[in-house]
């Protein structure tokens, strides 16, 4: 059964709390906002609205730069926002920052530290598709001890 942990510095009550189906318990985390507890090392989660993602883009660049160098160190790490990449192009944003030069900066960033940046759209999507990479990365990963699990009982 999967727990996951939602860092302590997220808004209370958190927005995408009434989507989780798995249990949350608060905790620190070093990088990220969402993980898996006892996982907190190997896989986490980002999440950004679109203003707070736009504001990492210009004012809050070089704090969100130093937590993407944190998390290359996190094999699995995504970011995932709460609005489109459409809604970036269109400008949909308070901010001074060009449509253009969001895009591209998202793009830049993508490719400078190999970190996805998932558009979910709206909280509840955002919400549900984080518990899903979370969960399904769990599940995986439990096959692959069982298999080995399996393979030292036949080896012993």
């Amino acid at each position: 059964m999967i727990t996951l942990i939602q860092d302590t510095r997220e808004p209370e009550p958190h927005p995408w709390e009434p989507y989780f189906t798995a249990p949350v318990i608060k905790g620190t985390l070093g990088t990220g906002d969402f993980s898996i507890r006892g996982c907190e090392h190997l896989i986490a989660v980002e999440r950004k609205t679109l203003s707070d993602l736009i504001g990492c883009l210009c004012t809050g660049r070089d704090r969100f730069e130093r937590e993407l160098t944190r998390a290359q160190a996190i094999p699995h790490f995504w970011v995932i926002c709460e609005g489109s990449y459409q809604e970036i192009l269109n400008g949909d944003y308070r901010s001074q920052m060009t449509p253009q030069s969001a895009f591209q900066s998202i793009v830049a960033l993508m490719t400078r530290y190999k970190i996805p940046f998932l558009m979910a759209g709206d909280a509840a999507t955002a919400a549900k598709l984080c518990e899903s990479l979370l969960s399904k990365w769990l599940r995986e990963h439990e096959k692959i001890i069982d298999q080995v699990r399996k393979a030292q009982k036949m080896g012993a």
